[in-house]
């Protein structure tokens, strides 16, 4: 029986992912890096594979028997990371991932970019730069022939955020002993975890080869966003505001996706409700 590869599957995107591919009927072979948070897969009827994604020999037997193999896994560079350090890893680590992908031959692969690639993400300039710099090693393959779809998401609000990465937006302003005295008036886009999952899939069925589909949800502030995670929370919100200049936004518009994939939109305020209920379930409140 022929598996979907999740590269990735215990990180916040990968787990859905791979919940939306079992909730399709499909079998699933889940990899992961750190087996600390193997605990994401317990229970889920999947085959399970620790893996390095810096080992090409690994990556080609995890994708042997795959059909389809989403790329969820990858570089994330620290805020303190140097420029000339993080492009040259990300790019490098993106081309053994593909290089043993274009041996394996699947008939499908969607790649996890980041909305950043289209808009980039106030005051993550490092960031930004690095996911473009590998979304283009990626569009390198797709010239060559690969078979890949790429998606775009903005920052992912949900369940199973164990690395807590979009998710120490939601911690910050829930944690009372967190609380800052001020938030900024920085506009971004939050989309449901869920939704992103989903879209991946709905990517491998329906996506168009060399297409980049951004997923995207609600435009917010990080103001009123805060105000948002305290209300459902319970805590009391930051008291005062300090603007930031003009221009620091990123809007961005995901109706492609919603058109040609029939993406689904979940309401930030129920992405923020499931975050904080896995957060609260898993101790980190």
């Amino acid at each position: 029986m022929m598996r979907a590869l999740v590269l990735g599957a215990t990180g916040h995107i990968g787990a859905h992912v791979v919940r939306a591919l079992l909730a399709r009927g499909e079998a699933v072979r889940a990899t992961y890096r750190n087996p600390r948070y193997a605990f994401l897969l317990d229970g889920l009827p999947v085959e399970r594979l620790q893996l390095d994604l810096d080992d090409p020999q690994q990556l080609r037997r995890a994708a042997d028997g795959c059909a389809t193999v989403f790329v969820c896994a990858g570089y994330y560079p620290r805020w303190t990371a140097r420029r000339r350090h993080a492009l040259q890893r990300g790019t490098s680590q993106i081309r053994r991932v593909f290089e043993a992908l274009r041996q394996s031959r699947p008939e499908r692969i969607v790649y996890t970019s980041s909305a950043a690639t289209f808009a980039p993400v106030p005051g993550r300039a490092l960031y930004s730069r690095v996911k473009l710099a590998m979304e283009g090693a990626v569009q390198h393959y797709v010239e060559t022939g690969l078979p890949i779809v790429i998606t775009n998401p903005s920052v992912c609000i949900g369940e199973y955020d164990a690395h807590a990465f979009s998710g120490r937006l939601v911690l910050m302003f829930a944690r009372t002993r967190w609380r800052l005295p001020a938030s900024l008036e920085l506009e971004f886009n939050a989309v449901y975890t869920g939704d992103v999952g989903l879209g991946h899939v709905l990517a491998a069925q329906r996506g168009r080869i060399g297409e980049r589909y951004l997923l995207a949800g609600e435009q917010t502030t990080l103001d009123g966003f805060a105000r948002q995670v305290a209300r459902i929370a319970g805590v009391p919100p930051p008291h005062w505001r300090l603007p930031l200049t003009i221009g620091r936004a990123q809007r961005l518009d995901g109706s492609t996706a919603s058109r040609e994939l029939g993406v689904p939109h979940t309401s930030l305020e129920e992405a923020i409700r499931r975050a904080l209920a896995w957060f609260r379930r898993h101790r980190y409140l």
